[in-house]
């Protein structure tokens, strides 16, 4: 059962997009756990994004340097549903990634403006929001995507 409800609507979907954009074209910086326009970590943008159109989502409990052990993908299952078929990922939807060991990531796809997907995220090796295509090194770091 997803807590947020139906699928968001097409309008919904570019709403999301829209408002996750904001972090990047404002400047807003990376923060550990952060959850306003002063930081965001990953979760964060994900948690504010959604809340801004009026589908807030359960937030993750607290976590270390990274949300080990399955928590960040156990936010997202209970929140939005079972994943989907990779090759089905289009914009407006939310990427979990790996980059080593376990999932420790999520990003939001936008839809990139010569063709194809990007990846909007809160990074922190940019130490800010950032969105860029998603090229073959990206796409081999997602490894589940879902749906709102």
């Amino acid at each position: 059962m997803r807590a947020i409800g139906p699928p968001l609507s097409a309008s919904e979907t570019a709403a999301f997009i829209a408002e996750a954009r904001t972090y990047v074209t404002d400047g807003v910086r990376f923060r550990h756990q952060g959850r306003s326009r002063r930081g965001v970590d990953c979760a964060g943008l994900l948690l504010a994004s959604m809340a801004a159109i009026g589908r807030p989502i359960t937030d993750l409990a607290a976590y270390g340097r990274e949300p080990l052990g399955g928590g960040l993908r156990g936010m997202l299952v209970a929140n939005l549903g079972e994943p989907v078929p990779k090759d089905e990922m289009r914009p407006g939807d939310v990427v979990l990634m790996r980059f080593r060991g376990e999932p420790t990531h999520v990003g939001m796809l936008g839809d990139y403006v010569h063709g194809g997907c990007s990846l909007i995220h809160a990074y922190a090796m940019m130490k800010k929001v950032v969105e860029h295509r998603i090229d073959e090194e990206w796409d081999g770091y997602i490894i589940e995507v879902f749906r709102p």
